[in-house]
């Protein structure tokens, strides 16, 4: 029931369906328009990506209703590539290149992994050499005068060393015009490599050294008014801008046993931000506008000893991880402040906020499989960690005026702890064809605090604690032409995390809703009725509502809907090959209503809506020709929507391209 490659150029052959756990290939990446991190809503039953357009800056992923913040919580749905972990949102890798699988696990999974994952992880493989070279080059030209190539080649450099490595480059104009200086707004440039080089000294011996780089040099954010009649259209004094670069280095070392396999795993990661400028006023008058300026450095290391896999015996995973993180950041911001009695005309102000906020986390866990019977399996797992974490903080105001502005003190605090997470759980085969699963976590995500306060009070949040169950069916015969699976879902979260602003003041902090429940439902299945067609389908339900919890301005708001979180997600796609070298494929989208605010204000949610792509190819030899079109009914919606300044990032509209691909 793992997950296992597909060689194949298209299709889903083999792909298995299983609970919690959705699979896809390269194909299905690109069939569905997954192009990079912020495309993977509706990827898995109730993943969801909130942004605007920034490259994962500030990105919101759900999954089940368990989200991050966009500014300092961690993570809640985690990323490992290549068995190396990302560190927060904001910091992982956009691009996906050379992919060969993309799972998708769903609940708490801090026992099986050594990055904390109690909303669940997004698991990437990318392509390993072997004993033949292989290679791809794809050139694409579409709409809004994009551009792209990619390239990626693997095989082996003698009898014990082998390599892989892959690029990407891709340049577009904005879907945004910005009327006031008749120009485009939101252009999107950026290069993305990745690369590593694999030693086997013998049979049980690997060793990999491995990087990873992305530069991104972007316009600001894809935002709009809210009051706008066209959402594609701004009229703003200063276009933005938003300069990224992500670096990482890794090691990976791996020994084979009788018993089992010894992985060691280092690396160091660094995420820049300089600058991220944005207009805050959306207007054609200098009314206000933010500068950031973030730096982010990870180190991370895990050692860990997994059973050798047999049938009928018990499988284990034990692990030690050490994960490091220091975040420094310089925010700009600088507004008009209306007159009134006691304010004078064209009165500016401006406020810089300098922050660093480290975090610290070192966990043991460890897993087992335990066959109780034939045809019954029991799961277990256990993780305990210490985490601590510490912050400095000034913030720095002035005014055009001279006057004296009120200074924040200094802040300095930090604090520890120790937390522990459970899971445990069976699977029964009924059949050959039907089995049935159950499971129950216990997950926590650790307290930090907020840099854009000086108030030691709201600073500071508190740890978030999940209980999680799960029942789901599969059904499908082993080599059959048909697979599914329906599972159910309930979670109570108290201490719920989530940002908001300050009523009257401009700070903006976590804070923790005392409870929320999630509960919802997954449906998937992959289908060939006949030869040379597929289907493929996933859908999730999620209804994750505030319990016990009271807005900014002490409103009581239970059974709201939490912010972020889309009432369902669906996606599906049909691939007909029609022999001759002749294919092509179509796949729907869909999205539940969210909402922005705790309120639920009408005015801060984005309604539920679909989008629809296709594609044509066509293959001779070694080439494929293919002509696509994605949002091809034009639908307009939003994929982020900002209540502070009434702004929403407006989805991409219809597009059309080729693209020409060389595969050996």
């Amino acid at each position: 029931m793992s997950p296992f490659k597909v060689e194949a150029e298209f299709g889903v052959d083999g792909l298995r369906i299983q609970n919690s756990q959705a699979v896809l290939n390269a194909y299905l990446l690109e069939q569905h328009g997954i192009a990079q991190l912020q495309d993977v809503t509706g990827a898995a039953p109730n993943l969801a990506t909130s942004n605007s357009d920034t490259r994962g800056y500030g990105d919101v992923l759900s999954l089940r209703g368990i989200t991050n913040s966009i500014f300092f919580t961690t993570p809640s749905v985690a990323l490992t590539v290549d068995d190396v972990p990302g560190g927060s949102v904001s910091s992982y890798t956009s691009g996906l290149l050379g992919v060969e699988s993309f799972v998708v696990k769903a609940g708490p999974q801090g026992t099986d992994y050594g990055r904390n994952a109690p909303g669940g992880v997004i698991d990437i493989k990318t392509r390993q050499p072997g004993t033949q070279h292989r290679g791809m080059v794809m050139l694409d030209y579409g709409s809004f005068k994009y551009s792209a190539v990619q390239a990626a080649f693997d095989g082996p450099l003698g009898k014990q060393f082998g390599y892989s490595a892959s690029v990407g480059l891709s340049d577009r104009e904005g879907f945004i015009t910005n009327t006031a200086k008749k120009i485009t707004a939101d252009d999107r440039r950026s290069v993305a490599g990745r690369g590593a080089l694999f030693f086997r000294p013998d049979e049980k011996t690997q060793l990999r050294a491995g990087v990873t780089v992305e530069r991104i040099h972007d316009d600001a954010g894809r935002l709009t008014s809210l009051f706008s009649p066209n959402r594609y259209s701004v009229a703003s004094d200063l276009n933005g801008k938003t300069e990224i670069e992500r670096l990482q280095f890794s090691f990976q070392a791996k020994r084979k046993f009788d018993c089992g396999t010894l992985t060691a795993t280092t690396s160091r990661q660094t995420f820049d931000v300089d600058p991220s400028t944005t207009d805050l006023d959306l207007s054609p008058l200098p009314l206000a506008f933010s500068r950031v300026v973030q730096n982010e450095e990870t180190w991370t290391q895990e050692v860990r000893f997994e059973s050798t896999p047999g049938a009928n015996k018990t499988q284990w995973r034990a692990g030690l991880f050490y994960f490091n993180t220091d975040s420094d950041g310089n925010a700009l911001r600088q507004f008009i402040v209306p007159p009134s009695a006691f304010v004078p005309p064209n009165f500016v102000q401006t406020e810089r906020t300098i922050s660093g906020i480290r975090q610290n986390n070192l966990a043991a866990y460890a897993n087992f499989d335990q066959p109780l019977a034939p045809q019954t399996t029991l799961k277990a797992g256990l993780r305990i960690e210490r985490n601590d974490s510490d912050i400095t903080r000034t913030k720095a105001a002035s005014n055009s005026y001279g006057f004296p502005s009120p200074q924040d003190p200094r802040l300095v605090l930090s604090q520890d702890s120790i937390n522990a997470s459970l899971s445990a759980g069976v699977v029964h085969a009924l059949s050959d064809s039907l089995s049935v699963q159950a499971r129950t976590s216990l997950a926590r995500r650790p307290e930090g605090y907020s840099a854009f306060t000086g108030n030691p009070v709201l600073a500071r949040f508190n740890d978030e604690k999940q209980w999680a169950s799960e029942v789901g069916l599969t059904f499908g015969q082993p080599k059959g032409r048909f697979g599914g699976s329906i599972l159910g879902f309930w979670s109570k979260i108290e201490g719920y995390q989530f940002e908001r602003t300050v009523p009257g003041s401009t700070d903006y902090i976590v804070v923790n809703a005392k409870e929320v429940v999630s509960r919802g439902f997954e449906a998937k299945f992959m289908w060939s009725p006949v030869e040379r067609v597929w289907w493929d389908f996933q859908a999730g339900y999620t209804s994750a509502k505030f319990e016990d919890h009271r807005d900014s301005s002490g409103a009581n708001v239970n059974g709201k809907r939490v912010p972020f979180v889309p009432s369902f997600t669906v996606r599906t796609g049909v691939t007909v090959d029609f022999g001759s070298g002749f294919s092509v494929n179509a796949s729907y989208a869909g999205v539940g209503r969210t909402y922005y605010d705790e309120r639920n204000t009408a005015m801060f949610s984005q309604k539920s809506y679909g989008i629809a792509n296709a594609q044509l190819r066509y293959r001779f030899d070694q080439w494929t020709v293919a002509l696509y079109g994605q949002n091809l009914f034009q639908k307009g919606y939003y994929q982020f929507i900002n209540p502070e300044i009434f702004a929403g990032a407006p989805g991409a509209p219809r597009r059309f391209g080729v693209q020409l691909a060389l595969r050996y």
